[in-house]
């Protein structure tokens, strides 16, 4: 016998069958009855009050194994996706906890519960993992024809044992079950949260290292701090390296899930010269990057610490790590193994003794497995290394002071923390403000001076330095918004950007103070930055990628150096010098060799051309001729030996 129900005033509904009721509404689904499956409703004439059969004998509220923290609550369904089979719910109820955005749909919650003790088939082995509220059965791909892919490792074997819910689509590796822990230390996560736990998501998920951003399983913060490590990246939490020149942990990561084409070497020739083109030696390693565990800095592997040294099976010797390899002066550079062309802007590694070269992407094999294992002992290498070492061994520079005060934590922050007096003399020269921040270089005429053959090297080292004091007085250079949000560090009491403390330490032990006493710590900091911005520059820029503009910005910042600062940066202008007289040079062999031939090349093919017209017009006249000679009695004629009759009359007597 069917139990009586009630509407919420008490009263007894009763049970209808009718559909062609269309314009009543379910008061719990608010679904027409016209458009629901379940012809059968309950009503109370009394109240106006329809609910469906199906939607009325639902609990209210359950408590969810699933979801143990909250109850769930019984709710119309909106645009939410199940946590459990990644669909919309195709009922018109869902359970959900709106503190969490939790969402359930009903079929879901009741498999979960009426599966959760025993395996369907019998003699099935069944699992009840974290990740999924349904019970998984065992699967041997081996055996039958289903073609599935682990939510894990996000591999789809031929052949494999899976641990699966068939109604979800569900399906895990049972070796990635294995080794896979319910719950990791994360020490580097922000907010001091130590713990991640794993999670099924299907939707809104990103991987705050690698970017990963489809199904699958992931690591997260209880917290709802929206940080969370994809599968693969909580895996390999453990192999963290010290990055010099940022102030957290970095992580390597292996074959990424997608290519990566940003790289955060703030001032690295690479990211200018070859991350912009279409470097096939580049994008051989990009699937593999260094990334922070506690921000979204990452680096390149090209850029990023690799070992020092490998021991590779195509050569006999150690192999070491260099920036560059320029082993002969033709200008053709390349690699021993491949025997392909290599860049040599980009780094290798390399045997002096053999003269061996090595790209990179070469020997990938052995710099992964090093990078893969235990790295405590082993000596990690930074783009640029090289340039700063300090001749002796023994001096030893206390460590980098993040966050030297608690007002003083970027560039921007150092620069308002100048007197008034001191910011006008940065703001004659310099702009930093967001409307008007947009990278501008310093204008040019590159072509107008360059092209002027000539030029002596005395008259084009005169004309640069005086072009670049007019600009220097009459323009402003800006400050990329990147550099006013680098990190600063605290070094003999001045403070500097962390990617330029190698070159402020190796400044300070060979020139030892340059800065003026008289003034400010703030102010000389910002000086310091300007000459060790330039000194890493020159350091890090070869001489067939300087330019003019790059020319020009180092003149602007030695100048604001010496003539506001009162920096005794001699050493810095006799290079300056010596790089403006080379550029000259440069670009005169470049005229010379290149362009002028070029151009007349050029003017030669124009010229052809023209002739090839006037051959052709000549030959047109010809064919004319030879038409009116075959054809005595043509108009034409008779119209030609008339003109030369009246050549000599008057214009009235003909």
């Amino acid at each position: 016998m069917e139990t009586q129900r009630f509407c919420p005033s008490n009263h007894i509904m009763l049970l209808k069958d009718d559909k062609k009721s269309s314009n009543n509404v379910c008061e719990m689904c608010v679904v027409s009855f016209s458009e629901a499956d379940d012809p059968y409703y309950y009503v109370c004439d009394s109240c106006d009050y329809y609910v469906h059969k199906s939607c009325e004998k639902l609990p209210k509220q359950i408590n969810y194994h699933f979801h143990p923290q909250h109850h769930l609550f019984l709710k119309p369904r909106f645009k939410s996706f199940c946590h459990s089979c990644g669909q919309l719910p195709k009922k018109y109820l869902m359970f959900s906890c709106d503190e969490c955005d939790f969402y359930m749909d009903v079929e879901c919650t009741q498999m979960s519960t009426n599966s959760i003790s025993t395996c369907p088939n019998e003699g099935q082995h069944c699992i009840q993992h974290s990740t999924h509220p349904h019970l998984l059965l065992l699967f041997d791909t081996s055996t039958n024809d289903m073609n599935v892919s682990c939510f894990a490792c996000q591999s789809s074997d031929d052949i494999g044992v899976y641990y699966g819910c068939i109604v979800c689509k569900y399906f895990l590796h049972k070796q990635c079950i294995d080794q896979s822990p319910q719950q990791i230390q994360f020490s580097h996560h922000p907010n001091n949260h130590t713990h991640l736990s794993l999670h099924m998501k299907w939707h809104n998920s990103k991987c705050n290292v690698c970017g990963y951003s489809k199904p699958a399983l992931y690591y997260d913060c209880p917290h709802n701090c929206n940080f969370q490590l994809c599968f693969k990246c909580g895996l390999r939490r453990q192999r963290t390296i010290s990055y010099e020149y940022h102030p957290h942990i970095l992580c390597f990561l292996d074959k990424i899930h997608t290519t990566y084409d940003q790289c955060n070497v703030y001032d690295n020739c690479l990211k200018q010269l070859v991350m912009k083109s279409d470097s096939n030696e580049f994008h051989k390693t990009d699937s593999s990057i260094f990334g922070c565990l506690d921000c979204d800095f990452k680096l390149h592997l090209l850029c990023g610490p690799l070992p020092s040294i490998i021991k590779h099976e195509s050569h006999m010797h150690s192999l070491n790590l260099v920036d560059s390899c320029i082993d002969d002066t033709f200008g053709d550079y390349y690699c021993d193994i491949c025997e392909e062309e290599r860049n040599p802007r980009l780094r290798v590694y390399y045997c002096a003794k053999c003269k061996y070269v090595a790209h990179v992407h070469c020997v990938i094999s052995e710099v992964i497995n090093v990078l893969k294992g235990d790295i405590r002992d082993v000596k990690l290498k930074v783009l640029g290394e090289d340039v700063w070492e300090f001749p002796n061994k023994e001096i030893n520079y206390p460590t980098l002071q993040l966050h030297p005060t608690s007002s003083l934590n970027t560039l921007e922050d150092l620069i308002h923390k100048l007197t008034r007096r001191d910011l006008d003399r940065l703001k004659d020269h310099f702009y930093w403000d967001e409307e008007r921040n947009k990278t501008v270089e310093v204008e040019s005429q590159e072509d107008e001076v360059l092209k002027l053959s000539s030029f002596t090297e005395s008259d084009f080292m005169h004309y640069i330095f005086k072009e670049s004091q007019f600009i220097y007085f009459k323009k402003k250079l800006g400050i990329k918004m990147s550099d006013l949000a680098l990190k600063i560090v605290g070094i003999k009491g001045y403070f500097i950007p962390f990617n330029l403390a190698s070159v402020m330490k190796y400044l300070l032990h060979k020139y030892e103070d340059i800065s003026n006493k008289y003034y400010s710590k703030e102010f000389n900091s910002i000086g310091y930055y300007f000459v060790c911005k330039v000194m890493k520059e020159m350091h890090t820029t070869l001489v067939a990628d300087i330019t003019k503009n790059l020319l020009q910005q180092w003149y602007h910042y030695l100048l604001f150096a010496s003539n506001d600062a009162r920096f005794e940066v001699d050493f810095l202008w006799q290079f300056l010098w010596k790089i403006t007289r080379e550029f000259y040079y440069q670009q005169l062999r470049k005229l010379v060799e290149i362009e002028f031939p070029m151009k007349i090349e050029k003017k030669i093919l124009e010229l052809q051309k023209k002739i090839d017209e006037y051959h052709a017009g000549l030959d047109k006249c010809k064919k004319l001729r030879e038409s009116l000679n075959s054809t005595e009695e043509s108009m034409v004629k008779q119209g030609l030996e008339k003109a030369l009759e009246h050549k000599w009359k008057l214009a009235t007597q003909f």
